[in-house]
């Protein structure tokens, strides 16, 4: 089986990269697979976060979770809910650089970071659940709440928009825009330098930042998972859903 995502330590800096060879989309194998990356880096003074070249992260893998049962959807979205929260609780500052696409599920990843750097390409970035006619889990929500300003919050999550990275730039997406080739090196530089602050300092300031955070994820997601897997499910969101599904095939 392919290995969907590799481990690093560069001293105190640990290094997620994630490269399924395809679109890294968020699978179940991907979303265990993450949560285990994320639980063992949090003794590192901060964490880097990389996808592919070509794409960051395609989000929810459809060909595995459309033709899901109920009971197996909802298992499916308590991974979802472990790997975005554990991202959200970690308590060293988390650099993400992304080359090429984030959508969905990718873009939520995205927002997870702390530091975003993003590569000036011809990637989109953006949800596009309301357009298929779906919502958000309680994790995936607070995460783009954390990322963005309340204004751009609620374009992106309820109009559905995917735009490119210049105007994902000016909406908060991106802190800033490096060239293809240079992402990985700016990405691991800045990474490298945020890890040399006081881990004490920052750990105190990241519970202070995600408290309510959290405590809101804790409070809710059970009820929003159900609340999503029922619009998953129903009528008008399967046949959008298949339709995408069969063009992206």
């Amino acid at each position: 089986m392919t290995r969907l995502l590799t481990t690093n330590r560069d001293e105190n800096l640990a290094i997620i990269q994630m490269d399924d060879r395809r679109g890294n989309t968020l699978t179940s194998a991907m979303l265990k697979a993450l949560t285990a990356a994320v639980v063992e880096a949090a003794d590192a003074d901060a964490v880097l976060l990389l996808g592919r070249r070509r794409v960051f992260c395609g989000g929810i893998d459809l060909e595995e979770v459309v033709p899901l049962s109920a009971p197996a959807l909802m298992e499916y979205l308590e991974l979802i809910h472990h790997a975005f929260r554990a991202l959200l609780a970690l308590e060293r500052p988390l650099v993400v650089g992304a080359a090429g696409t984030a959508v969905a599920g990718g873009a939520v990843l995205l927002c997870c970071g702390d530091l975003r750097i993003g590569a000036r390409d011809s990637g989109v970035v953006g949800f596009n659940e309301v357009r298929l006619g779906v919502g958000f889990p309680a994790a995936p929500l607070e995460a783009v709440r954390s990322a963005l300003n309340p204004k751009e919050a609620a374009r992106a999550l309820l109009f559905g928009e995917l735009v490119n990275k210049e105007e994902a730039l000016v909406r908060g997406f991106f802190h800033r825009l490096v060239e293809l080739p240079d992402l990985p090196a700016e990405a691991l530089r800045e990474a490298k330098d945020i890890a040399t602050l006081p881990s004490s300092s920052t750990a105190l300031v990241k519970r202070q930042l995600r408290r309510d955070v959290l405590q809101r994820i804790d409070t809710t997601w059970k009820e929003t998972n159900a609340s999503f897997a029922e619009l998953w499910t129903g009528g008008p969101a399967q046949v959008l859903l298949a339709k995408l599904l069969e063009s992206l095939r």
